[in-house]
């Protein structure tokens, strides 16, 4: 099997892995995050899927789609797969992906990030990074500027990922990706919920780095009330510290304008 096709999926679920990791590997003593509550939706959400994407306007869409194979037949038993396709784009990419069970995890986590839920279990990613820290000044605390600099390596591997590719491959593997997204038995489609993930990241606004932190307990929370009780998405990009931040943002409008 061309093990390019699979690096589709190991990509197009990567904008999610990212953001996710983000938020898992940052509750472990650095910010305590806002916990929302979920009103349940009576309603039935209608199953959509957008039918073209911009990226087959394209004058070598047809050409870069006819090179792509065709996704697997199942899922099962392709982690390894999934691995050594990551590792054409990207050894370190590869190289995070430990845990079993890959594409079924990613496909949760859009799920999740574009409900605001908190995703806690079943970590796809493995990404050791030093510990937070916080400067202690005479007003209180806040951010030491090297808690930035540990997300470098991973914003570098997630937007060295050429959009226009993605979005190409994206076309190709949507029937594949709906089928494993159907397994959780969700009434709404992957695709719906994958741009409503990408959405809600690009509406968030940068704040100052050195933005004013207290230590009540365990956690670090912000000082101003207005930080402080921002969604969850918010709140993971903001670690990502301004620059980053906007590498992200950048990249994913790029991605959108070819979906």
């Amino acid at each position: 099997m061309n093990w390019k096709a699979l690096s589709a999926v190991v990509v197009i679920i990567g904008v999610a892995g990212f953001v996710w990791y983000v938020l898992d590997q940052s509750t472990g003593g650095e910010f305590k995050d806002t916990v929302v509550e979920m009103v349940e939706d009576t309603t039935t959400p209608k199953k959509t899927v957008k039918e073209t994407l911009a990226v087959e306007s394209e004058e070598d869409y047809s050409e870069k789609s006819a090179e792509a194979p065709a996704p697997p037949a199942a899922i099962n038993g392709s982690d390894e797969q999934i691995r050594d396709a990551a590792a054409t784009l990207s050894e370190p990419l590869a190289g995070l992906l430990q845990p079993t069970e890959q594409v079924r995890k990613w496909v949760s986590i859009v799920d999740q990030l574009a409900g605001y839920r908190f995703p806690t279990k079943h970590l796809p990613i493995v990404y050791n990074k030093e510990p937070f820290l916080a400067v202690e000044t005479e007003k209180g605390f806040k951010n030491d500027p090297g808690n930035y600099q540990r997300w470098n390596g991973l914003v570098a591997t997630v937007t060295a990922v050429d959009p226009k590719s993605l979005a190409i491959y994206y076309k190709k593997w949507s029937p594949f990706l709906e089928g494993t997204y159907n397994e959780l038995g969700n009434p709404q489609s992957f695709d719906n919920q994958l741009r409503t993930m990408i959405e809600h990241l690009l509406m968030v606004e940068a704040i100052p780095d050195d933005a004013a932190l207290k230590r009540p307990k365990v956690f670090y929370e912000y000082v101003d009330p207005v930080l402080e009780n921002a969604d969850p998405l918010s709140k993971w990009m903001w670690r990502l510290g301004s620059e980053n931040m906007k590498k992200v943002q950048d990249w994913l409008r790029e991605l959108e304008s070819y979906l």
